[in-house]
């Protein structure tokens, strides 16, 4: 009996934190939740703001998976956690002041008055935000569109983490809204998916899909698709990855580093999704199918089913070619992301290998450009310069913001220049190569939108 009591208080403590979230939590055992909530006898309920360094998080206000966070059991080392958490839309958390530090026992009524318990200095980064001047032209109704999507997205999977598909309705709006932006300013919603990956350095589930389904629309309309297979692609990249709220998170954080059985578990998600996504009878057959078969390659190497091309929904196959682009420039765990223009070459070679086809490849690579909004170049001048618009007609001359001349030194006003177009004091720049901005230390996100912090 002694060593079954152990067990479940073992099994209790690594389990916690995922008893409220996981679909598993409709199977576990009253007498467990018993135990657990013995454990968690010594917790508090605070805000945000009055989080402090030296605390021991156990729970938080918001889902597992639109966090960066393996785990919401942690002990708060320093500020930056914090501003991470208040990113993420962190309200409420739960302490447990066994492990860590404890609210003040005393408060005076000045001080309550005065403000919250917490830091007595904003954060940089906040302070920023606050003063930050407007966005760079093209870009604010991108900012306000993107916003608008992301609050309702999340909205979708926190119905999907309880078992509920989303209405044909809901999901249609937001593809709507989103393509009506691609339709009318296409190079300020892909600016606004580069500013993200900058802003919010481990992507979630909900970033994932809601970046996957913007470029997916920009592919569908560069296709030539008419505007009812446009939204069903763009239905189908925003569920996409519906199944994985089914799946242990600490799997689904680390899915590029799976093997073994472990990655056999993940590959269930494009199943998982589907009968998910089936309990609503309005979702189309359509939309179903990307999201079984967007894992699925021309070649047969894909997964479920291992279909070869004449066999994949050609609208899979969109959203298929963007889910691996936007995995690729995007960090995840302790992988760093691809520098845009690497992934764009990683492309090319998929349609090499016949995992995609050519053409698919080359429309792909036509709707974000050999060098995707963000990249930073070396011009033949010796100038830097960062691309912010992709030439339709020619994709090896972006639209750039010169930064700095050729000696190094930082332009005080960047120059606005199109690479395909004569310049004003008749100097012919041309694309050097490529650059990582890491390795340079340039704050590539500052030139896209003032708004993020200046530090590289």
């Amino acid at each position: 009996m002694q060593q079954v009591s152990a067990a479940i208080v073992k099994f209790n403590a690594e389990f916690a934190d995922m008893t409220h979230r996981l679909i598993f939590r409709r199977h576990v055992r009253p007498a467990i939740l018993l135990t657990w909530s013995i454990v968690v006898m010594a917790t508090k309920r605070i805000a945000i703001e009055q989080l402090v360094p030296g605390m021991f998080v156990i729970d938080m206000d918001v889902p597992w998976y639109r966090t960066p966070f393996l785990f919401h059991k942690r002990m708060v080392n320093d500020l930056q956690t914090i501003e991470i958490m208040k990113q993420h839309k962190i309200r409420m958390v739960t302490i447990d002041t066994s492990k860590g530090a404890d609210l003040p026992s005393t408060t005076t009524p000045s001080s309550v008055n005065e403000r919250p318990a917490g830091p007595t200095v904003p954060p940089p980064q906040e302070a920023q935000v606050q003063l930050a001047p407007e966005p760079v032209r093209g870009c604010q109704p991108a900012v306000a569109i993107y916003a608008q999507a992301q609050e309702a997205v999340e909205r979708i999977f926190d119905d999907l983490e309880r078992g509920v598909p989303p209405s044909p309705e809901a999901t249609k709006a937001i593809v709507s809204n989103v393509l009506n932006h691609v339709l009318n300013d296409r190079v300020a919603i892909a600016t606004q998916v580069a500013i993200q990956k900058i802003k919010q350095f481990d992507r979630s589930l909900t970033s994932h899909a809601l970046d996957t389904c913007i470029i997916s629309l920009i592919v569908a309309v560069e296709s030539g698709l008419e505007q009812p297979q446009q939204e069903l692609v763009g239905m189908g990249a925003l569920l996409h990855d519906a199944g994985y709220v089914r799946l242990p998170r600490n799997l689904v954080r680390k899915r590029d580093e799976c093997s073994g059985q472990d990655k056999t578990l993940l590959e269930q998600h494009c199943k998982l999704g589907v009968t998910l996504l089936s309990e609503h009878p309005g979702i189309r057959e359509d939309v179903l199918r990307i999201v079984r078969e967007h894992h699925e390659r021309a070649d047969g190497t894909g997964f479920p089913a291992g279909l070869g091309n004449d066999k994949i929904s050609p609208l899979a196959q969109i959203v298929g070619i963007v889910d691996v682009y936007d995995a690729m420039v995007t960090r995840r765990g302790t992988r760093p992301a691809m520098i845009p223009h690497d992934a764009v070459r990683q492309l090319f070679l998929t349609g090499e290998r016949g995992q995609f086809l050519k053409p698919l490849v080359e429309t792909m690579i036509r709707s974000i450009g050999v060098y995707p909004v963000g990249s930073l170049l070396k011009l033949n001048t010796g100038e830097q310069a960062i691309v912010v618009g992709v030439n339709p007609n020619q994709r090896l001359k972006p639209l750039v913001k010169v930064t700095t001349d050729p000696q190094g030194g930082s332009y005080a006003t960047p120059i606005e220049i199109d690479l395909a177009a004569p310049s004003s004091d008749h100097t012919v720049r041309t694309v050097l190569r490529v650059l990582d901005p890491s390795h340079e230390r340039v704050n590539v996100g500052m030139h896209l939108d003032p708004n993020l912090p200046r530090a590289a």
